[in-house]
């Protein structure tokens, strides 16, 4: 139903005759197999509306004043409207009525068309047609039911010559399938899909890039989508993508590990996606495993100018800022694409111009620590970690840090042969950091990812986060005391609030949350049900230690009592019987007699 037809039924004393009465909004068009009674742009009935800052940079390269665009299906309003902003003529098609009266009143200087795609006028053109939600909500529930295949079919023939499609397939056998749990009633579009089995619809990169240059089409650009088609935060060209000998590979293995702890964050899952992300990096097959593919192709025509290739885009969700991983000889350096506009939350302020250094081929500090603590080599891990401890503290001034250096931690830092190179940053202190603090949280947040990510390490017996943060510091020279872990939590919170916006009910939660980490914590972040599983079995082991410890106290407690019991008998039976009390008289003229006869004995040795 739609917002207006909401209103009208819900609101009491309402005049039905001049509700019925009200002029339509003139840029709404009906063209047949229109939903009424739905909505996509509900997220708790169907996937969230595709945005994010890889998505406008993309669009705004192949859209531009005077062109016409269509966009198919729902796509987040931002997204549309700088589309709209850059001088386009804009049509938006959207199935749902409800959701198209919307459109049409929020945006009235586009031509929004509501009805299935199957309805478009055959004879439209555009110069660009964007479907960056795919094509699964493309039919509508009062018409056909086309497959996927066809669907893509229908968005080539909408094309004029020279036109640009920027399409979003998804991947049905991405990560964001295979972690998927759904406790509870499904939503609407989690039912069992009617082209699962479908033959003809697209399974990988190379079948979609197939089908658009069968339908006639030129691939300009081809991208691996992750962590999810709806808003995608890292785009992997086909040059990287699965080249092992690639410098980028370190750069997007930590970019992919942040994207996906920022998407599953407080998500359950049936396991972390960062592990299976990692596994398919080492593997070459991050491809395979890509949330969706996102195409960019254009019909053939003699003013066609083919689309620049980047190697790798980051982004955020928000559609703030995007910078591009440009590989450079042997180095790679970033590109500022869209600076972010100015902004500061919890303490924190955002960066404008996320710039790292050029850097020649690496690792990452991370996964060379973990490798270390698995093969339990202390003299290399030591070695590592006073590396880090030195270059950060190169960074202070006066004991302090300011910039992106001040939230650098182990899993930021890729380690080259001139050094340690932080990894762009979203996030930079308000106030400079004590470097103590700095250092601390690097430390810590890694003890974390140690123990609640079941990690093997050398101290398996270490009871929490901070005791192991104080074992690690320990072997560069630091100690450290509540004060300071306290204060790198608060940190850590800081930078949580400052990207998911907590209230202070929930900074307080999680202040607590973080201090009692412990081997039986479940992670912090993603809520895999494996390592849920694991958290408890390792609960369940440590439990049955201590009940054995219990046990084994307690036995020997009842040992000690008994024979207290026994000797405390033999002491009332000695000082209460006549025969005990003859004995007793006896073994102290005993004791006298040899005491005394000591002292005898030394002092005729010392005469002679």
């Amino acid at each position: 139903m739609s917002d207006r037809s909401a209103a009208l039924f819900s609101t009491p004393g309402t005049d039905f005759a001049a509700a019925l009465a009200t002029p339509p909004l003139p840029n709404l068009r009906r063209i047949g197999g229109e939903m009424f009674a739905w909505s996509d742009r509900d997220p708790e009935r169907g996937p969230a509306l595709p945005r994010g800052a890889v998505l406008r940079f993309l669009l705004g390269q192949v859209g531009g004043s005077g062109r016409t665009v269509l966009v198919a299906g729902p796509h987040a309003d931002e997204l549309v409207a700088s589309l709209a902003d850059a001088g386009a003529q804009v049509t938006w098609l959207l199935r749902s009525l409800g959701d198209a009266e919307h459109a049409a009143a929020t945006h009235p200087g586009i031509t929004v068309l509501a009805g299935a795609i199957g309805k478009l006028d055959p004879g439209t053109r555009f110069d660009l047609v964007v479907a960056a939600d795919g094509v699964d909500r493309l039919n509508s529930a009062e018409g056909e039911q086309l497959p996927a295949a066809e669907l893509i079919d229908r968005l080539v023939a909408a094309l004029a010559p020279d036109g640009a499609l920027v399409l979003t397939h998804d991947n049905l056998f991405g990560l964001q399938h295979t972690v998927r749990l759904e406790p509870g009633p499904r939503p609407d579009a989690a039912w069992y899909p009617a082209d699962v089995h479908d033959d003809r619809r697209p399974a990988s990169q190379e079948q979609l890039a197939a089908r658009l240059t069968g339908a006639g089409l030129v691939v300009d650009a081809a991208y691996a989508a992750f962590p999810d088609p709806s808003a995608p935060t890292v785009l992997v060209g086909s040059g990287p993508l699965g080249d092992m000998s690639s410098p980028l590979r370190p750069w997007l293995a930590a970019a992919l590990s942040q994207a996906f702890t920022a998407a599953f964050r407080r998500r359950p899952v049936l396991t972390d996606p960062r592990r299976l992300m990692a596994r398919a990096l080492r593997a070459g097959a991050e491809g395979t495993v890509a949330a969706a593919w996102l195409l960019v192709a254009r019909a053939p025509g003699a003013g066609a100018t083919p689309l620049r290739r980047h190697d790798v885009l980051i982004g955020d969700a928000e559609g703030t800022y995007a910078y591009e991983l440009v590989r450079d000889g042997i180095g790679v350096r970033t590109s500022v694409l869209c600076p972010a506009e100015p902004l500061e939350r919890a303490g924190l302020r955002r960066i404008a111009e996320p710039v790292a250094l050029g850097a020649g081929a690496g690792y990452l500090l991370e996964e060379r620590l973990l490798h270390l603590c698995a093969g339990y080599d202390l003299p290399a891990l030591r070695t590592e970690l006073g590396r880090f401890e030195a270059w950060l503290r190169g960074q202070a001034a006066d004991g302090a840090l300011t910039g992106p250096a001040a939230l650098t931690g182990v899993a930021d830092v890729l380690v080259t042969e001139a050094g340690p190179v932080r990894l762009p940053a979203r996030w930079e202190p308000v106030e400079p950091v004590p470097l103590r603090t700095a250092l601390v949280r690097a430390v810590w947040r890694f003890a974390v990812q140690l123990i609640t990510a079941g990690h093997p390490h050398p101290w398996p017996v270490t009871s929490s986060a901070v005791d192991l943060t104080a074992v690690l510091l320990g072997m560069v020279g630091h100690r450290i005391d509540a004060a300071d872990v306290r204060a790198a939590v608060q940190l850590e919170v800081a930078v949580e609030t400052a990207d998911h916006q907590l209230g202070l009910g929930e900074q307080g939660e999680r202040v607590r949350h973080l201090l009692a980490v412990s081997p039986g914590t479940a992670p912090v972040d993603a809520e895999g049900y494996r390592e849920l599983t694991e958290a408890l079995w390792r609960q369940r082991y440590q439990a049955s230690h201590l009940l054995a410890m219990m046990e084994w106290t307690e036995q020997i407690i009842s040992s000690r009592d008994n024979t207290l019991s026994k000797l405390d008998w033999e002491i009332q039976f000695y000082r209460r019987s006549w025969a005990g009390r003859f004995l007793m008289v006896g073994r102290t003229g005993y004791r006298m007699l040899r005491r005394d006869g000591r002292k005898v004995v030394r002092r005729v040795l010392g005469r002679g």
